[in-house]
């Protein structure tokens, strides 16, 4: 994230504690409201990692920063994968809607599983660093492949989060998709070199909606397909 390593430390406490109180509220509404009210502590465990990423840097130990870099990327190319997608699943009550959410979460821990078991099996493979006072994660593997994807894998990435959350049943779901496509904009467009890291935190400044957004979904209001 951009700035320092206690704006980071600072998020995650933030996060943290809106986690747990967001998942107490959601435990008195519904059980399966659990799974949304825990992307803020999730967000704030990732935030923890990446000021981690700063001490690391600031000490000049790249091998500690690829260590803590690799714990970032947990989250951000594996979990919100098939979390987001899970969350919207057990909260949809249309069975047309949930197989298809369901699909995207299966894709979703495939795809990042295979992604994240290649960067802990490489590690050597990534740099980690500073500039414009952004963190910058490159990861390079040393060959190429000829196969050639008729979408990008950021657009894939992007679709894989987003279709659960745009065509939810719930209003304020589809909310929070339309605020994460716009910092997924703003990132892309401000803080392009460090895409990554920059959306994460946008990210999880929006988590602070979801205590809004749990407070306000109705569990059996929707009717189902």
């Amino acid at each position: 994230m951009c700035f320092s390593a206690t704006v980071s430390y600072s998020a995650a406490v933030i996060l943290a504690g809106t986690g747990i109180y967001a998942f107490r509220q959601a435990g008195r509404l519904h059980p399966s409201y659990r799974a949304w009210a825990l992307v803020p502590l999730f967000f704030g465990l990732q935030q923890a990692f990446e000021g981690l990423v700063w001490q690391a840097l600031a000490a000049e130990n790249h091998s500690a920063a690829v260590r803590f870099g690799l714990g970032f990327h947990f989250f951000s190319h594996f979990l919100w994968l098939w979390w987001l997608p899970l969350s919207s699943y057990l909260v949809e009550p249309g069975k047309i809607k949930k197989r298809v959410f369901a699909g995207c979460g299966i894709f979703g821990a495939a795809a990042g599983g295979l992604v994240y078991t290649v960067m802990l099996l490489h590690p050597e493979w990534m740099t980690v660093v500073v500039r414009e006072h952004s963190i910058i994660y490159d990861f390079s593997a040393p060959y190429r492949s000829d196969l050639h994807l008729p979408i990008t894998p950021v657009m894939l990435y992007g679709l894989t989060i987003l279709i659960p959350l745009l065509f939810s049943s719930h209003g304020l779901i589809k909310i929070f998709g339309g605020l994460v496509i716009l910092s997924m904009a703003l990132a892309s467009w401000f803080f392009n070199a460090a895409f990554v890291s920059v959306w994460c935190f946008f990210a999880a400044v929006l988590a602070l909606y979801i205590v809004f957004m749990i407070h306000h979904l109705a569990p059996a209001s929707v009717r189902q397909d």
